[in-house]
C-alpha cells in the first residue's frame, strides 16, 4: 500500500482526498527538502478568494502567521504572478518562525493561471537547483490534480472570465484607453457615465480587477449625510474592501458635504481605497462642489445606450451573460439556439442590459429542455429576477431581487396558482398579490 507521500508523488489520487493526504505527506516532504518548518495553503471551499492552511509542520501548538504574505504585500503580489518557486531571504521584512532559518522557499499552486495555493518551506540554507526543481514539479502535480476536478471552483473561474469578457467589451464601447486605466492605478479615481442599466457597475468591477484583483470592490449607493458619520463609514469601507476599490453609484444625488468629503478623501496621500464613481447619463447633479466635479472630469468614460450597440457587439454581450445565468441556476446543460440569439440581438423590447439579463434568466428558469428557443423568451418587457450582487451594500435592492426570484420560481412550480404559491412562500395570498403588483410580476 502506498504511503501518502508516494500516493501524491506517483499515484493519481482523487482530488477530493488532497486535504487528507497533504497533512500526512507534508512532514516527509519537508524532511526530503531539508526544510525546518513550513505549510501548504489551498483555496478555501467556503470563503471565495481566500487561501487557508491545508497542512503544516514544525511550528508550536499556536502555529505561525507570515505577515509578509498578506494580500497586497510585495511578496504576495510576486507569488500571485509567479509560475515557479523562488527564495526569500529571512532578513528584512520576511520574519520567519525558526531563528536558524536563512529564508523560505515559496512555490505557487496555479490552476488556469490563477493562484490556488502555495508551499512555504523555511530553509536552513539557500536551496540548490535540485530542491527548487523538486518542489516546482510537486506543485505542478498538485495543480494538475486540482485542475481535473473542483468543478465549482472552475465554474467560478468561467464566471469571472465571462464577466471579464463583458467588462472588456464595455471598455471598448466607452472608447476607453489604456492611459485612463494607468491614470486610475496611479491617482485612484475614475468616473463612468451611462444610461440606466448600461453596464456601468460591470465596467467598474472590470477596471478594478485589472490592477487590484487580490482585493475587494464594494458597491455603495447610499451615503450617510452627516460629515462625521460619513468619515467613519469610509474608514469601515476601507477595511471591508481591503484597501481595494469603492464603487459609488448615483453620484448625481450627492450633497455638497458628501462631495467635499469624497474629494478630500481622494486627495489623501496615505493608504486609501481607489474610488470609482457612476452617474446616470443626462442627469443634472442635485448640487455641485466644483472641485469634486472637476475631479470627475479628469478621468471619464461614457457608455452608450443598448440601442446604439452594433449587432456584433450585442451578440458578444449576450453569450457571457447567458453563461453566467446558466451557472447561477445550475443549468450548465443549456444551450442558446441561434433563433433565440437572433431574437435577443434584434428584440425591440430590450432597452438595456438589465432587460436583456432578466429575459435570459426567466427563460433559463422556465426551460424544460436542453436548449433555449424563442418559445422560452418573453416578448414583453422582461421581469426582473436577478440575484443581488454580493458586494452591493444596498439591502433594499437585495431583498427585492430575492423576492422577485422566489416568486417567479413559485409561479413556475405551481402554474400560477396563487393559493399554493402563497402557502409555499409562507405569506398570505393578499401579501402575494401586493408583492406581484409592487414588483411588476402580475
Amino acid at each position: 500500500m502506498l504511503s501518502a507521500t508516494e500516493e501524491l508523488t506517483w499515484g493519481d489520487p482523487d482530488p477530493k482526498d488532497l486535504r487528507l493526504l497533504l497533512p500526512l505527506a507534508f512532514p516527509e516532504w519537508l524532511r526530503l527538502m531539508d526544510g525546518l518548518a513550513g505549510l501548504v495553503t489551498l483555496l478555501s471551499e467556503s470563503e471565495q478568494g481566500t487561501l487557508e492552511e491545508a497542512a503544516s509542520w514544525g511550528y508550536g501548538e499556536e502555529g505561525f502567521f507570515y505577515p509578509f504574505l498578506a494580500k497586497g504585500s510585495s511578496i504576495r503580489n510576486k507569488l500571485e504572478l509567479s509560475n515557479s518557486p523562488f527564495f526569500i531571504s529571512g532578513s528584512g521584512d520576511a520574519e520567519l518562525y525558526r531563528e536558524d532559518a536563512m529564508g523560505c522557499l515559496l512555490s505557487p499552486i496555479r490552476v488556469q493561471d490563477k493562484l490556488f495555493g502555495f508551499f512555504l518551506l523555511e530553509m536552513r540554507s539557500v536551496p540548490d537547483e535540485r530542491q527548487t526543481l523538486l518542489l516546482g514539479l510537486f506543485c505542478q502535480k498538485i495543480s494538475r490534480l486540482l485542475g481535473s476536478s473542483s468543478p465549482s471552483k472552475m465554474d467560478n473561474f468561467k464566471s469571472a472570465q465571462a464577466e471579464d469578457s463583458l467588462g472588456s467589451l464595455l471598455f471598448q464601447l466607452s472608447k476607453g484607453e489604456n492611459s485612463q486605466l494607468e491614470k486610475f492605478q496611479k491617482n485612484g479615481t475614475i468616473f463612468i457615465q451611462g444610461p440606466s442599466a448600461s453596464g456601468k457597475k460591470t465596467l467598474a468591477k472590470w477596471i478594478h480587477r485589472q490592477y487590484f484583483s487580490d482585493r475587494s470592490a464594494l458597491s455603495v449607493s447610499v451615503l450617510p449625510e452627516q460629515i462625521l458619520k460619513l468619515e467613519k463609514t469610509l474608514a469601515e469601507w476601507e477595511k471591508m474592501a481591503q484597501f481595494g476599490s469603492i464603487i459609488f453609484e448615483n453620484v448625481e444625488e450627492y450633497s455638497l458635504n458628501q462631495q467635499r468629503i469624497l474629494y478630500e478623501y481622494s486627495q489623501r496621500k496615505t493608504a486609501k481605497c481607489r474610488l470609482i464613481f457612476l452617474e446616470k447619463q443626462g442627469s443634472k447633479p442635485k448640487e455641485e462642489f466644483i472641485y469634486f466635479r472637476s475631479l470627475l472630469g479628469e478621468n471619464r468614460l461614457e457608455l452608450p445606450a443598448w440601442k446604439e450597440w452594433g449587432r456584433a457587439e450585442k451578440k458578444s454581450a449576450i453569450l457571457p451573460i447567458f453563461r453566467e445565468v446558466c451557472e447561477l441556476h445550475g443549468r450548465l446543460d443549456l444551450n442558446l439556439s441561434q433563433g433565440a440569439l437572433d431574437s435577443l440581438v434584434g428584440g425591440n423590447s430590450y432597452q438595456n442590459l438589465e432587460d436583456l439579463r432578466n429575459a435570459i434568466e426567466e427563460a433559463v428558469l422556465n426551460s424544460g429542455s436542453g436548449e433555449i428557443g424563442n418559445s422560452e423568451l418573453n416578448t414583453e418587457k422582461a421581469r426582473g429576477v436577478s440575484l443581488p450582487d454580493p458586494e452591493d451594500l444596498d439591502l433594499r435592492k437585495a431583498v427585492e431581487a430575492v423576492e422577485r426570484q422566489k416568486i417567479l420560481l413559485a409561479d413556475k412550480l405551481f402554474g400560477g396558482n396563487q393559493i399554493r404559491m402563497a402557502k409555499a412562500l409562507g405569506i398570505s395570498r393578499g401579501s402575494l398579490q401586493y408583492k406581484l403588483r409592487n414588483l411588476g410580476l402580475g
